[in-house]
């Protein structure tokens, strides 16, 4: 009830997800720092967010496949931030 309220004032938009196109930009890579992975962005660089996050989970002791499995799931939830509408 409280989202029909909110939207009183706004045109209804439809977004077909199906023709969601995400980038396959990015990547986690393995990293010999103080976390065992990276999550890079279009350009290789380390995702700062993400990395202090992951040091976050090195200090309270994950292993490093757990490491991986959040970079990998976060890198995943970053992509849809830069996604583009297909035309057909």
């Amino acid at each position: 009830m409280l989202l029909n309220c909110c939207l009183v004032n706004e045109p209804l938009v439809v977004r077909d997800v199906g023709r969601l196109r995400l980038p396959q930009v990015g990547r986690v890579a393995p990293y010999d720092g103080d976390v065992p992975f990276l999550v890079l962005d279009a350009q290789d660089q380390p995702v700062v967010s993400v990395l202090d996050y992951l040091r976050t989970c090195q200090a309270c002791g994950f292993e490093p496949l757990s490491i991986e499995a959040y970079a990998r799931a976060l890198l995943r939830w970053f992509r849809p931030v830069n996604c583009t509408m297909s035309r057909s």
